[in-house]
């Protein structure tokens, strides 16, 4: 019987002295507590927003060391092992902080590319301002644009509160609609940047400029998209001019009260003096010639154009321009004091040849451009 009793003491002893050197009964309330500090940061912090599923596993593994732990406390003593209640705990620390760490990556990523849409959104609109201010957009396309201008403000603020998903779906509308607000000036800008059409008036201004050198008469050439008169002498240009052109600057003149200038080669046919032209001094041009008309029929026959429809006249260069604003209704207007320049060196008969532009620098060939570097559009 003593024996017995020695055996179960020593056995007893063992084991006692086995669990408070392992450890093992003893619950782990270090690892416990850097477990919920972990947890409790990542739900405070990123995780919970921006790494749901990590967090929610970090949580869980939480929890269920804590029912681990409660069911090794209701045993006996002797027989506790929190060992494995201590290592969910370390899973549960280091999935916890697993999930700030890529709750922190996702929202700066997320930032990132809400931000990186926005600037190019800003810059498309930037590009759409510089369209609106040089043409003369519809009340249905500056709506759009100012809605455009709306959303992307919001998007900002949006960026701001760290809502960034809202932030990128307010830019998308602020893309859709500056897409409705452009849609037909960004198609008729696009001839700006044909090769067909720069090739011919690169050819125009040079057989103007071959004209004056034969003749040694001086001529004008106008360049659209540039807002830009040139005066050629001889076959050179000796002096520039700022020009106004009509309110709509995108299209070549087709008809009758479409406010465009035309494009083509002309003659001067008659210089109106102080007192015979309403802005101050004029030059007549012999708009309509035979191309116009040519490219008139040839419309009408496409359907493009009711038979009724005709060019219009009155093509002039005159005074009371040169400000920078393209309202007239197809004449090309300068500054007072550049009229009394051009109408003292242009004569009767003087070529004035206006072209859309020469493929580069110039409003619309950038505005293309631009839009092409950014993507291809709104």
């Amino acid at each position: 019987m003593a024996g017995a009793l020695i055996l179960c003491v020593s056995w007893l002893a063992h084991h006692t002295a086995v669990a408070v050197i392992s450890g093992r009964a003893r619950p782990p309330f270090e690892r416990r507590a850097g477990a919920e500090r972990a947890v409790e940061a990542a739900r405070r912090g990123r995780a919970l927003r921006w790494a749901p599923e990590e967090f929610l596993a970090a949580e869980t593994e939480l929890r269920h060391a804590g029912a681990a732990e409660w069911s090794e406390a209701d045993g006996l003593w002797l027989r506790r092992d929190y060992r494995p209640v201590g290592d969910r705990l370390w899973r549960a620390e280091t999935l916890a902080m697993e999930a700030e760490r890529l709750g922190a990556e996702r929202r700066d990523a997320a930032r990132s590319e809400a931000t990186e849409r926005i600037e190019e959104t800003a810059a498309l609109l930037n590009q759409a301002e510089r369209l609106a201010a040089a043409t003369a957009l519809g009340y249905l396309e500056r709506v759009h644009l100012t809605r455009a201008r709306v959303a992307l403000d919001e998007s900002r603020g949006l960026v701001r509160a760290e809502e960034f998903p809202r932030a990128r779906e307010r830019c998308e509308t602020a893309r859709r609609e500056l897409d409705l607000a452009l849609r037909r000036a960004v198609s008729a800008a696009e001839r700006y940047t044909s090769r067909k059409l720069v090739r011919a008036w690169t050819r125009w201004i040079e057989e103007t400029r071959a004209w004056s050198r034969a003749s040694g008469i001086p001529a004008a050439v106008v360049i659209k998209e540039k807002n830009l008169l040139m005066l050629v002498v001889r076959g050179r240009v000796v002096r520039s001019y700022a020009a106004d052109v009509g309110r709509n600057p995108l299209d070549r003149k087709l008809r009758a009260g479409d406010r465009a200038t035309p494009e083509g080669q002309y003659r001067v046919v008659k210089k109106k003096g102080p007192g015979q032209s309403r802005y101050y001094k004029a030059m007549l041009l012999d708009y309509p010639n035979a191309a116009d008309r040519q490219r008139l029929a040839e419309a009408k026959r496409a359907g493009m154009l009711p038979p009724a429809a005709g060019l219009g006249g009155l093509i002039e260069i005159h005074g009371e321009g040169g400000r920078g604003r393209n309202t007239t209704d197809g004449c090309v207007a300068v500054s007072n004091s550049d009229m009394d320049e051009l109408f003292d060196r242009l004569h009767v008969g003087s070529w004035v040849t206006i072209v859309g532009g020469d493929g580069a620098n110039g409003t619309f060939s950038d505005f293309v451009s631009g839009l092409r570097e950014l993507g291809g559009g709104p």
